[in-house]
């Protein structure tokens, strides 16, 4: 193994195991520290105001405004003045809103649960009489297409969409599809919310993105992993780090940036492969990965499959250090190794659940979960025969500071009319921050993809724990501090790799 003795040892006895309650009393590195953030108090740089969020006391009232529930109105917390439930307003045309997404076939799973998301959202702002812009209340209303993650497929679906269905703003997953329909919405002037913040591009002036957090989270898990291990001066050495994944787009962009931030924190990186979308047998990728005597491997962004596959290689050939990745599918790994193995190795990802009691009382994700629950959980009336996922909510990301940039342009703009897009987004990108689900966000991005469309929020980072036998949040993290700290390190290791913005046009 890579780890000395002692530093196995410690590991192995919890000389270095951080507990929630007990990280901040560690002695951590200046990097860390400036990066933390509790509560979510703020996501954007110094000088830029937290959005503030309106608190909804449990219990009370009985009797609450539009017949909503106190659920309800803690979901509409996230939208200007909460909506102003119960207050009679005029109504306006309806605004329609496209979920262009796979609904079938093999990549379905990162698109049908985001319906479901999307969904609550859309009906509890109608119960109040649709969104409040500037003393008009516009009904909104959403239509879906299929794109099956085929590029032609979502062409088709955008301007169906656009053409017959007027749709304002389009959910999606992105990927190849963002490269089909990317010219035909910049000439219609219709936002393109996608999963994947390297679908953001200058050529794109409507493609938004960061409710998925990957590539910021990629960049900060070299962080926090180094905080679990002895450090150099201990060890007499810089701390090693072993990645992998796919050799596809998504493998080796995301990859870039991980070994950018491992780098700039320090890491000497030993192995940094991608292996073959037709890989079945992982067992020389673990062999290989540790043979070069890491400290902490990274499943980097690992397919869900083959993430699953490797954490079982990686509990049969012996390793005991920190194992990292985008993404940890518990239901599927726990298959394949004990939990006792998962709770030693850490098992570092994000993508949180929201029922998670680290979001605490009264949240935005503990009433998101109890709505989801109510109507798509067991036994419910749309009873969808699965747990609540990431991909419920993580559309619905992009989604309210939409609405919240239409509502705060509404506040100046009073009687004039639904805004433009340009007018949303020109509006986004002035305010110091807003309201998202997982906490505040600003509009970031120009450094890594050339222009500021991209929600940055803080990073909730998780670990397996054993008690509750899945992931839990253990800190949350301000990744905007954190890059412009170390982008000078980091963007030149993307560029050697070739997977900056320009050099994959």
């Amino acid at each position: 193994m890579g780890n000395s003795e002692k530093g196995r040892r410690n590991f192995r006895e919890g000389g270095f195991w951080v507990k929630k309650k007990g990280f901040l009393k560690l002695v951590l590195p200046i990097s860390l520290i400036a990066a933390m953030v509790v509560a979510f108090f703020t996501g954007c740089l110094p000088g830029q105001p937290a959005a503030v969020t309106p608190p909804v006391t449990p219990g009370a009232p009985t009797a609450l405004p539009g017949g909503l529930t106190e659920d309800e109105l803690t979901i509409l917390g996230q939208l200007v003045n909460s909506n102003e439930p119960g207050v009679e307003y005029p109504i306006g045309e309806t605004i329609n809103v496209g979920f262009c997404a796979p609904l079938s076939g093999p990549d379905a799973g990162w698109g049908i649960p985001g319906l479901c998301g999307m969904n609550i959202f859309i009906d509890i702002v109608n119960k109040t009489g649709g969104l409040l812009v500037g003393g008009t209340r516009y009904p909104l209303k959403m239509y879906e297409f299929d794109d099956e993650a085929i590029p032609s497929k979502a062409l088709q679906g955008v301007m169906k969409l656009v053409l017959e269905n007027d749709a304002k703003f389009i959910a999606a997953v992105g990927g190849g599809c963002s490269d089909a329909v990317h010219p035909y919405l910049t000439e219609h002037k219709v936002v393109y919310s996608t999963l994947g913040v390297c679908d953001i591009n200058p050529d794109r002036p409507y493609c938004i993105a960061g409710g998925d957090v990957a590539l910021r989270l990629e960049m900060l898990r070299p962080l926090i992993v180094k905080n679990f291990l002895p450090g150099p001066d201990q060890l007499g050495r810089k701390l090693r780090y072993a990645i992998t994944a796919q050799d596809d787009y998504i493998g080796r962009v995301y990859q870039a940036w991980e070994v950018g931030g491992a780098i700039a924190e320090g890491w000497e990186i030993v192995y940094d492969k991608h292996f073959s979308l037709e890989t079945t047998d992982f067992a020389p990728i673990a062999t290989a990965m540790m043979a070069t005597n890491p400290d902490a491997i990274s499943l980097g962004l690992c397919y869900p499959t083959f993430q699953t596959l490797l954490w079982e290689q990686l509990y049969l050939q012996g390793w005991e250090g920190p194992i990292t990745q985008n993404y940890a599918d518990w239901e599927a790994n726990l298959q394949k190794v004990p939990p006792e193995y998962a709770a030693k190795c850490l098992g570092i990802d994000s993508y949180p659940l929201m029922s998670d009691p680290w979001w605490g009382e009264p949240s935005w994700p503990h009433a998101f979960t109890r709505l989801w629950n109510a109507r798509y959980g067991p036994g419910a009336p749309e009873d969808v025969h699965r747990h609540e996922t990431g991909i419920d909510w993580d559309h619905v990301v992009d989604f309210t500071p939409w609405c919240w940039g239409a509502q705060t342009w509404g506040l100046t703009h009073q009687g004039e009319g639904f805004p433009s897009n340009d007018d949303i987004l020109a509006t986004l990108r002035a305010a110091g921050s807003y309201p998202t689900v997982i906490g505040p966000g600003c509009m970031s991005g120009k450094d890594i993809q050339g222009i500021d469309n991209m929600i940055s929020t803080t990073i909730p980072l998780c670990k397996f724990d054993l008690a509750a036998m899945d992931k839990r949040i253990f800190i949350s993290m301000d990744y905007e501090h954190w890059f412009e700290a170390k982008k000078q390190i980091v963007i030149p290791v993307v560029e050697a790799r070739g997977q900056m913005y320009y050099q994959r046009r």
